[in-house]
């Protein structure tokens, strides 16, 4: 279902929700515009940002669809490669070995922002042998404790209490933006910057302060306006 801006779709999905409330396989979810102009470093809400990619993703594990409400906005643009996505998500579970540096880096090529407490879809922190993450899939953060490789335990917590909730023996860490960027690709993705930037006339300082800001910080807030120049092919 397509409506003409974020305020009417929300309102739809309300009406939606209450119709089917009895309907066991009504699922209804929001796909947000980001609302971001080409080398506009406008940084999107995370919440905005962990809705939609929790969206697409959900598009391809489930098997019954749910009913999408977007935007015109939304739907203009293009997204991050299927592909991408798929294989970029993580599972880590109970009782088995995970490279503790490796899964780190991969967070932070997702987005994934390193701060002291998790609160935000996107957060994540290391104590030790304890790893939070904060993947968009969930409504709440998880907390992984290793013993060495060895995941001895996995549980979801508050956020806001930073309380344990509840054990589970899995789960799925799927990127926190549209973008993944990791090491391998900054010299490729610079390149693109540079040329593009030349053949739009950019300013060199400005072409300059986005290229240092790809080298320093990879996925940055703001980045997904330069989604295009990231992967070769768009969804």
């Amino acid at each position: 279902m397509v409506v003409s801006s974020p305020k009417k779709a929300l309102q739809f999905c309300d009406d939606l929700k209450f119709f089917l409330r009895n309907d066991p396989h009504g699922a209804v979810v929001y796909f947000p515009p980001y609302n971001l102009l080409p080398f506009k470093f406008l940084a999107s809400h995370n919440e905005t940002a962990a809705t939609r990619i929790r969206t697409l993703y959900n598009l391809i594990q489930q098997d019954r669809l749910p009913i999408v409400v977007t935007t015109v906005a939304a739907l203009m643009k293009n997204v991050i490669p299927k592909r991408t996505l798929v294989d970029y998500a993580e599972l880590v579970l109970e009782g088995e070995e995970v490279d503790r540096d490796k899964l780190v880096n991969r967070l932070i090529s997702g987005g994934y922002v390193s701060t002291a407490i998790v609160e935000e879809p996107g957060d994540f922190c290391t104590r030790g042998g304890i790893l939070d993450i904060f993947s968009p899939i969930y409504p709440d953060p998880f907390r992984i404790e290793l013993f060495g490789d060895f995941v001895e335990s996995i549980r979801f917590f508050s956020a806001a209490t930073q309380r344990t909730r509840e054990n589970i023996k899995e789960a799925v860490i799927i990127p926190a933006k549209e973008v993944i960027l990791g090491e391998k690709q900054k010299k490729t993705v610079i390149a693109r910057i540079r040329e593009q930037g030349a053949r739009l006339g950019i300013p060199v300082t400005e072409v300059r302060r986005m290229v240092d800001r790809v080298r320093e910080e990879g996925a940055f807030n703001g980045i997904e306006s330069l989604i295009g120049l990231v992967y070769p092919a768009l969804d």
